[in-house]
């Protein structure tokens, strides 16, 4: 806590299990920071609030890709994780970690670098996603008012309403060009006040959309954006 207290800039790989914890502190005490978390972290209750309210986002590198780590020669290495590092350049004592990936709240050009996009026109007809891609429209969400954008680069640049997209949309998420609304797990309507039990796995708060049969199809985490042109 000592030098924590006289420290400008922490930069660390904090245990991921004390991660809720750890960021606590370093906002409680009005550090500035880059640390390294699991993807994960981003949907955590102690975190999404911090990263909405632009206090906190991802870095400029590492995101989406696996970081890869020098390690002791004493460190005993999957071999598989040694494989993979060798792959990305890294051979030797190295081993690998996927899904995850910088926070911090020092500002960075990447973060102000806007998304490029086609309208919602092009995209249903040219995006390279087969989902998408010839499709009438978009599906929207049956407990949720907004639309599901399974893609981050197949955001619709001009549609206005709320749009459901990954949480790797941060890795390209620009303050200037999008706001941040919420999150699936506590926007989310609970089915079950909408749709007949057995016709929808049941879990915690995600969002749902139609399989044109009577069931439902439960998503990955999504978080609610809309256009800041809108």
């Amino acid at each position: 806590m000592d030098l924590l207290k006289q420290a400008d800039i922490v930069v660390t790989n904090p245990p991921f299990s004390l991660f809720r914890e750890y960021v606590k502190q370093l906002v409680d005490y009005n550090k500035y920071f880059v640390i390294i978390g699991s993807m994960n972290a981003i949907t955590y209750k102690e975190i999404f609030p911090l990263i909405k309210e632009n206090r906190l986002w991802l870095g400029a590198t590492g995101n989406g890709s696996d970081m890869v780590f020098a390690v002791p020669n004493s460190l005993e290495i999957a071999e598989s994780d040694r494989q993979k590092a060798a792959r990305l350049g890294y051979v030797g004592n190295y081993t690998r970690l996927g899904n995850s990936c910088w926070f911090t709240n020092l500002d960075h050009g990447r973060r102000h670098q806007p998304l490029p996009l086609m309208t919602m026109k092009d995209n249903l007809k040219y995006s390279k996603h087969k989902n998408i891609q010839g499709r009438r429209n978009y599906d929207t969400y049956v407990n949720y008012d907004a639309i599901e954008v399974p893609f981050t680069d197949a955001i619709p640049s001009d549609y206005t309403g709320q749009m459901g997209v990954p949480i790797s949309f941060l890795d390209k998420y620009n303050p200037d060009q999008f706001e941040i609304v919420g999150i699936s797990l506590t926007l989310a309507q609970p089915m079950s006040s909408i749709a007949e039990k057995g016709t929808f796995t049941q879990g915690g708060p995600r969002f749902y959309i139609s399989n044109d049969d009577g069931t439902y199809k439960r998503l990955y985490d999504r978080i609610v954006i809309k256009s800041k042109k809108a």
